[in-house]
């Protein structure tokens, strides 16, 4: 097997650690109509449009209930693109505080760069979203050739194969089996499944684990062994074809499935 090509996701994967900044904002926008969200029922969708993942979260039971004894009715079309503009507003706002590189992706790009690998991203951002991270993150050294949001893919977002497709022809994939897709979250995965592309997920740092640096950091060996087990276990159970600890673990990867006919790591 010779891989063609690497797509990414963004937070979570290559920048914040633990993808805090949808999380902070989600529970701001839901806060200021009298709603207070758990981070487990934001991150039960995460990877998703957006917007998308808006409509998914006004679809919890517990959140309508809420909404209908706040407002005594059922949320509108209006209220969910209401809603939206304010969690956008203030992810815009506070994406450049969370852009940074995750711990080992600098490693990554350059092995990438020195093998001549190409390497893009698909996103639940959208074009104003990463119009902010872009810059940010190649101050880093971070320069993805290929960036897709569900914008270009007439909305159709993960799970769905639609973006990643579109992002492993405009990086001239011949052949998506051979194409890794990385990312932090069920979606992520799944996204792969359906594209034809192998599906990476990575533990540390990811929305899954949901954890900051720090916060990890605090817990005990024992205790980061069995929270990185019960990631790892989520991953296999939608069939990832491959599951990393770090995101310095990918160029090891890489290497051995260029040298051989592995299927597993």
């Amino acid at each position: 097997m010779t891989i063609q090509a690497v797509v990414f996701d963004w937070a979570g994967t290559t920048i914040d650690y633990g993808s805090q900044a949808p999380i902070f904002a989600f529970q701001q926008a839901f806060k200021a109509t009298g709603i207070t969200l758990t981070v487990a029922e934001i991150r039960r969708d995460m990877g998703l449009d957006k917007a998308q993942h808006i409509r998914k979260i006004m679809a919890l039971p517990d959140v309508q209930k809420t909404w209908q004894q706040l407002y005594h009715r059922d949320p509108t079309a209006t209220d969910r693109e209401q809603l939206y503009h304010d969690f956008k507003q203030r992810l815009l706002s506070e994406l450049p505080n969370f852009a940074k590189l995750k711990p080992g992706m600098a490693s990554v790009i350059t092995y990438l760069t020195d093998h001549q690998l190409p390497f893009g991203t698909t996103s639940g951002y959208d074009a104003d979203m990463l119009n902010i991270v872009l810059p940010v993150a190649a101050e880093q050294g971070y320069r993805p050739s290929v960036n897709v949001t569900s914008e270009q893919t007439k909305g159709v977002g993960r799970p769905a194969a639609a973006m990643l497709a579109r992002a492993c022809d405009l990086l001239a994939v011949t052949d998506r089996a051979q194409v890794l897709k990385v990312g932090d979250s069920i979606n992520d995965i799944l996204e792969a499944k359906n594209a034809g592309c192998l599906g990476v997920g990575l533990v540390d740092g990811s929305n899954l684990m949901g954890l900051t640096e720090a916060e990890f950091s605090a817990l005990t060996p024992a205790e980061q062994t069995t929270a990185r087990q019960h990631v790892s276990d989520q991953y296999h159970g939608v069939q990832a074809d491959f599951v990393l600890t770090s995101i310095a673990e990918l160029p090891d990867l890489i290497t051995t499935l260029n040298q051989s006919d592995a299927t597993q790591y």
